[in-house]
């Protein structure tokens, strides 16, 4: 699964790049602020049709969505009801130490990422209780 995933982060990093003209205005435009809203459509697009590559014996689905320059990654995890507080924070942690490190770098010369295009992983189980949220944007990979 987590192979899978960075294979398809990277892929969706790609697109951003090829959608995005290098530029690094302090302020953006009306047109840049729509073209990296647009991009992150076209991430969260190709996810939803590679979604079916992240599905495993955890990972009961994987869905993404835009809203505005944020892609929203929703996984539904088998994994039981009811955890406790510090088992979410443990499960959170380890989350974060996966996922950070490797984002940040795949985001690393991306333009899109630089003018405010972010990431939200969300994780669910299959009972509708969240387990982690975790935001990759350039503040939280520097």
């Amino acid at each position: 699964m987590k192979t899978q995933a960075y294979v398809l982060l990277f892929l969706l990093v790609v697109v951003a790049l090829l959608f995005c003209p290098r530029t690094y205005a302090e302020s953006l435009t009306t047109a840049q602020i729509k073209q990296i809203e647009e991009i992150a459509k076209a991430i969260a697009s190709q996810h939803n049709a590679n979604s079916e590559a992240l599905l495993d014996d955890m990972t009961v689905s994987s869905r993404a969505v835009a809203v505005l320059r944020n892609v929203q990654i929703v996984n539904v995890l088998r994994v039981k009801k009811g955890l406790s507080p510090s088992e979410l924070k443990e499960f959170s942690d380890e989350l974060r130490r996966e996922i950070l490190p490797k984002a940040c770098l795949q985001n690393a010369n991306n333009p899109a990422f630089d003018r405010g295009l972010f990431y939200t992983f969300i994780y669910k189980n299959t009972y509708g209780e969240k387990l982690a949220e975790i935001v990759v944007n350039k503040e939280t990979c520097m």
